[in-house]
């Protein structure tokens, strides 16, 4: 009987990180706060993303947030101007905004969604409670949503007076559609899990405390394929929504072609012709 892989566990100041069977498990932590994402824990998110792009110990992500809620959006004390870092808008003479933040005021909230697509990886999101603003952005940037019945999700940002942001208005459109997004943009209306489930914002809709269960299970179950194929085929699909169909049949084939020559596709090929089960080890 082969040995279970041990779970490896990474400290973070806003987050948790620990690896299991594969699957790289991101929690965010600010329970008491809902996890509402302030800037340093975008920061941490988002070079904990870039670093997994290149883990190869790591097939797929699966992304959750500690305690009651998934993520209640952007930190409050932020967007009013009251925390340590000053909004656009906000600054004075003593509180001057930093020249990063000048040249891209979103930051590392907006590295975020970058760094969902780029980390060329499957990341499942496990959902319960609220999911609303920035936690809804990011939710909708991953791969499929696996939610309980406690999930509650908004495009909240006009009942604070602000615009959407954090890819909003990218990925909200291409999941619930044209009318339905700009409905949810106007009006910032809080959604019940059943109806989040109509209107698309979630895949799986499971009981009760469930979500991380059944989330962990798909993501593992991707974590067993051919990895070099799973990630080509996703960044293949996210590739389609800005290319016209004959630059794509360009990239379909170039990529193609490298995908051929790893040792999966090899594996997969040879289980095919040989009627078993293939065992794939993700290179």
């Amino acid at each position: 009987m082969d040995t279970p892989a041990p779970i490896m566990a990474e400290d973070y100041k806003y987050l948790t990180f620990r690896i299991e069977d594969n699957v790289g498990i991101i929690t965010l932590n600010r329970p008491d706060k809902l996890n509402a994402v302030s800037w340093d824990l975008a920061e941490e998110l988002a070079a904990l993303l870039l670093k997994l792009r290149y883990r190869d110990e790591v097939r797929t992500i699966l992304l959750t947030g500690e305690g009651r809620a998934f993520c209640a959006g952007g930190d409050v004390d932020f967007l009013s101007g009251e925390g340590d870092r000053p909004m656009p808008g906000t600054s004075s003479a003593d509180r001057p905004i930093p020249r990063s933040q000048r040249k891209s005021p979103g930051g590392p909230f907006f590295e975020v969604m970058r760094q969902l697509v780029l980390v060329d990886k499957p990341v499942i999101a496990a959902i319960h409670g609220h999911a609303v603003g920035a936690g809804l952005a990011y939710a909708l940037a991953c791969d499929r949503r696996f939610a309980d019945s406690t999930t509650k999700m908004a495009a909240i940002f006009t009942n604070v007076g602000v615009a959407p942001d954090c890819g909003m208005s990218y990925f909200l459109p291409r999941i619930v559609g044209f009318s339905n997004a700009l409905m949810m943009v106007e009006t910032a209306k809080v959604f019940k899990a059943e109806e989040c489930k109509e209107l698309g914002l979630i895949d799986e809709l499971v009981p009760e405390g469930k979500d991380f269960e059944t989330a962990f299970e798909y993501a593992r179950m991707l974590a067993q394929r051919a990895s070099v194929a799973v990630d080509a085929a996703r960044r293949l699909i996210h590739m389609s929504q800005y290319m016209t169909l004959d630059e794509i049949l360009e990239f379909e084939g170039a990529i193609g072609v490298c995908v051929a020559g790893s040792a999966d596709a090899k594996e997969g090929t040879m289980a095919f012709m040989e009627k078993r089960k293939p065992v794939y080890r993700g290179v």
